[in-house]
């Protein structure tokens, strides 16, 4: 699938040419949905989204899925980096899209504990340098 836009979601710290980047944004944990889910609404980016989250926010994917299809911009995949994974039933329908963890080598043994719980769930592994594997998976066909 290609993708319409990569948003780089407030926390992340990587760079992907061409992204939606949010990343300088600081939001409350309180906040941090809605506000993020409203900057992307304000930027317009074009679908379908590949949305980026990194550690403790990438509990927050099933969240912030919820208020993209909410806003009816479709979700092409999600890439969750060096994570802390969402707890199952979160959001009753998600992954709503394909999902890959990338555990780059700064990953402490939280995130690669992680990596054992998203492969049991049948996501996707990868090890590498965050950008460039982000990267990739946005030009995935």
């Amino acid at each position: 699938m290609a993708f319409g836009s990569v948003v780089l979601t407030p926390g992340s710290a990587y760079v992907v040419p061409g992204a939606l980047d949010l990343s300088g944004e600081a939001f409350s944990a309180d906040e941090w949905t809605a506000r993020t889910a409203l900057a992307i609404a304000a930027a317009s980016p074009i679908t379908p989204l590949l949305l980026v989250l990194s550690g403790a926010d990438a509990a927050r994917a099933p969240h912030l899925g919820f208020a993209q299809r909410s806003a009816r911009r479709a979700i092409g995949g999600y890439v969750l980096v060096n994570p802390t994974l969402p707890q199952p039933g979160a959001v009753s329908d998600w992954p709503d899209a394909p999902v890959t963890v990338v555990i780059t080598p700064e990953a402490d043994a939280d995130s690669r504990t992680a990596a054992l719980g998203a492969r049991l769930r049948g996501w996707e592994i990868l090890e590498g340098d965050a950008s460039t594997l982000i990267c990739d998976i946005a030009l995935r066909p």
